[in-house]
């Protein structure tokens, strides 16, 4: 039998549960698309692994045939122009075969793209592209480029007598510039007869993103993943067993409930590893137990102890600040404290540790590990971290403030 649990980053799991408000706005969205109706744009946010892109792939398998899908995955100092050009050898393919009238309105708005020529799928021809290849990126090229692409892509769907998607993750990194066109062009979409549907996801500092947007974002859907309840955990691991024609003990299913912490992606990688350790027809307590010692090694050396190695004194001595307040995020001035200092005088310390993605600001003025459960593996082995160089990190902390207030 096929393992039911499909643990690598963004694969569909068998059974997504505790999110049926995300999937009732998806349907909703697609049904409207699907009607000419004008969709209401979803914003999806959550720490990493917990199921955003899955999400996204979600609405585009929903779409299905009915659309013309572009799945966009932002990168940081690229703008939304340069990797929506990467992604048309693919967005082409889809509208096989590709009407006149569509391969006329792409042609159109290909004439921006620093290219030399592009060829048409179906034996469609090649395209001789415009803009000189010595042409270095600016702002104002891209955004014209993309408002010339996303307005030819509209038509296209049109002509193919699909309605367009436009699915974009890891929207945190995406230039504001870029977001503001998109939502501009959405919206005027809104007043017509094909309206674009739009989903974006990314991590917590997407709603500073989206803020930013004023009016528009006003009216958008946003959904703020959180960890699964223990029972939805317990369904979403034993469901898929049970489709499989097999069955799990049920001290068995309660570890690995217990031990996942209802993190999404702990759920898919334990249950898979206990799935591939059992024999029969029935996932043992003895089956869980024994998988867990290489999963859990394995995922706590890739999430927690390579990233926390590469820390300093003074921000291992603020990462070990933070997990002692515990779980959630906290308020800056509340980490300074804890560390007998001011929010300013740990300013260039939280930009570091930004920088090296332990931490991130869920909102202004406030702080989060950027990976679930951070906070319980530093604890957990918080003799380690609380070594002799983090303690006189704290001396200097608490020698510099004294300084200051006398």
């Amino acid at each position: 039998m096929p393992n039911p649990f499909h643990p690598a980053p963004g694969a569909l799991p068998t059974q997504i549960s505790g999110r049926e408000g995300e999937l009732a706005a998806i349907r909703e969205a697609v049904r409207r698309a699907r009607a000419r109706e004008a969709p209401t744009p979803l914003v999806i946010v959550g720490q990493r692994g917990m199921g955003k892109t899955v999400l996204l792939r979600s609405l585009r398998d929903l779409a299905g045939s009915h659309a013309l899908a572009i799945p966009i995955e932002t990168l940081p100092k690229h703008s939304l122009a340069s990797r929506l050009r990467e992604k048309l050898d693919d967005t082409l393919a889809s509208v096989e075969p590709l009407p006149q009238r569509a391969a006329a309105a792409l042609r159109k708005a290909l004439e921006l793209l620093p290219k030399f020529s592009y060829e048409l799928p179906n034996d469609g021809g090649a395209i001789a592209l415009g803009a000189p290849s010595e042409l270095e990126p600016h702002p104002d090229i891209d955004r014209r480029s993309l408002v010339a692409m996303l307005a030819a892509l509209h038509r296209a769907a049109r002509a193919a007598k699909r309605f367009l998607v436009l699915t974009i993750d890891e929207v945190q990194d995406a230039d504001f510039d870029s977001i503001e066109t998109i939502a501009t062009l959405v919206h005027e979409s809104a007043q017509g007869e094909s309206p674009i549907l739009l989903a974006v996801a990314g991590l917590s500092e997407t709603r500073d993103l989206i803020d930013k947007l004023r009016t528009y974002a006003q009216r958008w859907d946003l959904f703020d993943l959180r960890f699964l309840t223990l029972a939805e955990t317990i369904e979403s691991i034993r469901e898929p067993i049970v489709q499989q024609g097999a069955s799990i003990d049920e001290d068995a299913l309660y570890l690995l409930a217990t031990e996942s912490g209802g993190y999404p992606y702990f759920i898919q990688a334990y249950a898979s590893a206990a799935w591939d350790a059992h024999r029969g027809k029935t996932i043992s307590l003895d089956d869980v137990e024994k998988s867990l010692i290489d999963v859990k090694r394995r995922n706590e050396m890739s999430f927690y102890i390579r990233p926390l190695s590469k820390l300093t004194a003074r921000e291992t001595l603020f990462a070990l600040t933070l997990a002692r307040l515990g779980p959630g995020g906290h308020a800056s001035g509340d980490v300074a404290r804890a560390l007998g200092t001011t929010a300013p005088a740990i300013s260039s310390l939280r930009a570091s540790l930004v920088k090296k993605h332990i931490v991130s600001s869920p909102i202004p003025g406030q702080i989060e590990f950027r990976i679930p459960y951070t906070d319980r593996f530093i604890l957990k082995h918080e003799e380690d971290y609380d070594n002799l160089d983090v303690r006189a990190a704290r001396l200097a902390f608490e020698r510099k403030s004294a300084q200051k207030e006398s």
